[in-house]
């Protein structure tokens, strides 16, 4: 197991958060070496990692001029910048809001070479697209050792307000972009509009499911959990009706990551959604190796040469994410944390990847599915030794939920805890050993002690590439337990479900007639809009047409109500 000692989240007891940009200013002599000295050589000369100075903020200043977005060409005078072409290509996003606070996150990437040193660039916070009412301006450092991203903590917002952002340098504006803080403590909003969602694989499809997720009304967020992107040399699981990466390497260096995720963001439908609402983001798997587990890898390599990599994809999903966090500094990193929208919904966002044991490693149950399906080993899975999150982060989040004030608490995690025995009867059941299934001890320990504690616990899924909504007990195959929780799992943005494998197709079908806590599941693309109120909580099940088609059609496939009070969905 490889756990690291974490802490209760980023800010210092008095809650402030201006502290964390203090703090970057603090680490910034230490961090290149750190990260430097667990990283590859990979020819990259920005590929260490260091803290820049603080954001210069200015709260209220006199409206500008007003000025054309997404400048194109290169401005008449260029002499003081180095940015010579538009650097937005890669977009702008925002994230982990708070109520009087939410992060604003660009990269530079122009199509000419930028220097390797730090770039200041301004930031501008309005009430509308006109930007004629400003609320808050300043520059914040694109850092050269962190790929020159830019992430600005901007503070002294109003509550449960909208926003308009941009970026300015060299004479350069990003588009305008949405964000909105959350609600404060004490506060029940009377509704909140969010949707989740996962896996993004570039070579299975098509991002449709954005286009109409930025369609929808109301949306004030949206949780993504986990495999933005997918490390794979092309073709590797690529389909033929998709698209390709056309990058002949498997990530394992900053270098390669960054390359990747560069490639991702320049999707046009994903930098919509990032631009349309605030994001909260959490990673699984993909963002560093297929079924890795702590410091175990996939392939059994080299422990210390693992967690080199491990560091380089960290750092760069770093500098890619709208997140509330400070930059890594080697291969451990602390990123599951909190964040309240008032006193009606608490999301408790988990990292089921850096610190849980390695998978059971048994016989396939089918060699169709390789390792991924095996007969439980119960001396593994009911181990008080095989975790899942860490006793850190266990203790953090049970302590959480017992102090939580919201009516409905939230696990935006990665992988499905509703259990899935994939034939009747079977003692030990036939799982998924990557999934909770696998950590059947852990599990059991964890819904016994928040079942009681939270209200109405819900636990947001992703990974498996489908959607389902299912009853949660502390041990699935025990129909005599009480339900203490609803799962919801939303299928995938674009990552194929073994699609027209009919072996895996009977078996889910058969699956489904013996698992009756599983009360829905379809395979198709999409993602899941979430309506909540204080008495229920109703979740509506999109799904793409054609995830082979940008323009596809995403229709509503299934809709399915929890009310306050009483664990489990129906269907509507």
């Amino acid at each position: 197991m490889d756990d690291a000692n974490g802490t209760e989240g980023h800010l210092p007891p008095d809650g402030s958060p201006g502290w964390r940009l203090s703090r970057r200013g603090f680490l910034a002599a230490t961090i290149a070496a750190a990260v430097a000295a667990c990283s590859s050589n990979d020819g990259d000369t920005t590929s260490g990692a260091s803290i820049g100075p603080t954001s210069d903020a200015t709260t209220l200043p006199p409206p500008p001029e007003p000025s054309a977005a997404a400048t194109t060409s290169a401005p008449e005078t260029t002499l003081a910048s180095p940015v010579v072409s538009n650097p937005f290509t890669l977009g702008v996003a925002s994230g982990d809001p708070l109520p009087d606070s939410v992060i604003l996150w660009t990269r530079l990437s122009p199509d000419s070479a930028l220097p390797d040193e730090d770039i200041d660039v301004t930031w501008e916070v309005a009430r509308d697209n006109s930007f004629a009412e400003l609320v808050a301006s300043g520059t914040a450092p694109a850092i050269a050792a962190l790929g020159h991203s830019v992430h600005v903590d901007v503070q002294g917002l109003e509550p449960d307000s909208e926003y308009t952002y941009r970026f300015r340098v060299g004479g350069f504006e990003s588009e305008p972009a949405r964000t909105r803080t959350f609600a404060p403590a004490g506060v029940v909003p009377e509704r909140f509009r969010f949707a989740f969602s996962s896996c993004q694989n570039w070579e299975q499809g098509y991002y449709a499911a954005y286009r109409d997720l930025v369609e929808q009304d109301g949306l004030e967020a949206f949780v993504f959990l986990g495999d933005y992107i997918y490390e794979y040399e092309t073709g590797g699981y690529a389909d033929p009706r998709g698209r390709s990466t056309g990058q002949k390497f498997e990530c394992k260096t900053v270098d390669q990551y960054r390359q990747r995720y560069a490639l991702y963001k320049t999707d046009p439908l994903l930098q919509q959604a990032h631009a349309s609402v605030p994001w909260v983001i959490t990673w699984d798997d993909h963002e560093v190796e297929n079924d890795y587990a702590g410091a175990s890898s996939e392939n059994d390599d080299d422990v210390d040469a693992f967690r080199t990599r491990r560091a380089a994809a960290y750092q760069v999903w770093y500098e890619h994410m709208p997140v509330r966090l400070d930059p890594p500094t080697g291969p451990d990193y602390q990123i599951y944390r909190s964040l309240a929208h008032g006193d009606l919904l608490r999301f408790h966002v988990l990292d089921t990847r850096q610190y849980r044991s390695d998978q059971q490693r048994s016989a396939p149950f089918l060699p169709a599915l390789g390792d991924a399906v095996q007969v439980r080993d119960n001396a593994v899975a009911l181990s008080p030794e095989q975790t899942m999150l860490g006793e850190t982060q266990r203790g953090w989040l049970i302590d959480g939920m017992a102090a939580s004030d919201a009516i409905w608490d939230v696990l935006a995690q990665q992988v499905f805890m509703f259990g899935g025995n994939a034939l009747q009867g079977t003692d030990p059941p036939v799982i998924v050993v990557d999934t909770w299934d696998g950590y059947a001890g852990e599990r059991q320990v964890l819904l016994e002690a928040i079942g009681p504690v939270a209200d109405n616990l819900v636990v947001l899924t992703g990974d498996f590439h489908s959607a389902a909504v299912a009853d949660l007990r502390s041990d699935p195959f025990d129909a005599s337990l009480p339900v203490v929780g609803t799962e919801l799992m939303a299928s995938s943005i674009s990552s194929s479900f073994f699609d027209d494998d009919q072996t895996v197709e009977d078996l889910v079908a058969g699956a489904l007639q013996t698992n009756p806590q599983i009360k829905y599941f379809d395979a198709r693309r999409g993602y899941t809009l979430c309506d909540v109120t204080p008495t229920s909580w109703r979740s509506t099940f999109r799904a793409v047409a054609d995830q082979f088609d940008e323009a596809s059609p995403v229709e509503t496939v299934s809709t399915w109500e929890i009310t306050a009070g009483t664990p489990g969905a129906v269907a509507v």
